[in-house]
């Protein structure tokens, strides 16, 4: 069974929730509002997302808000950074937690469309550990 599948069949609502956990306990960034909406996207099987910004970088901090609400996220990181600030773009990508392997597919298509190559498993991989210091 190749990795997607495996993801695809381990993946429930409870193993995500606990993704949820984990990306607010990694990244020390609770946000009740936030919270809610994520567990929605969960509860409903669309794509789940946090992030690793905190409000101290309010544009990225509030990118999951439009993510689980269904916007597609090279739309929200376009409305987020428009045309004068699109070198923020990709950055903002990095900041993009997926909980589900839906966002994960997601993130992974959005990184392409920049001529980024991102795999799921790596992707899902930011809600388990702090990525950014891998970097």
């Amino acid at each position: 069974m190749n990795a997607h599948a495996r993801f695809y069949m381990d993946e429930t609502a409870i193993t995500v929730r606990r993704s949820l956990d984990d990306a607010i306990a990694v990244y020390q960034n609770e946000d009740t509002i936030m919270r809610e909406k994520a567990i929605d996207a969960i509860a409903e099987g669309r794509a789940a997302f946090w992030t690793t910004s905190s409000y101290s970088s309010a544009i990225t901090a509030d990118l999951p808000y439009a993510l689980n609400a269904g916007v597609e996220i090279n739309q929200a990181i376009e409305n987020a950074f428009p045309a004068y600030k699109a070198y923020r773009r990709v950055p903002a990508l990095d900041t993009i937690v997926p909980l589900n392997m839906k966002a994960a597919l997601a993130l992974s298509v959005a990184y392409s469309a920049k001529g980024i190559w991102k795999d799921e498993p790596e992707l899902l991989m930011r809600a388990k550990r702090d990525m950014r210091r891998a970097a």
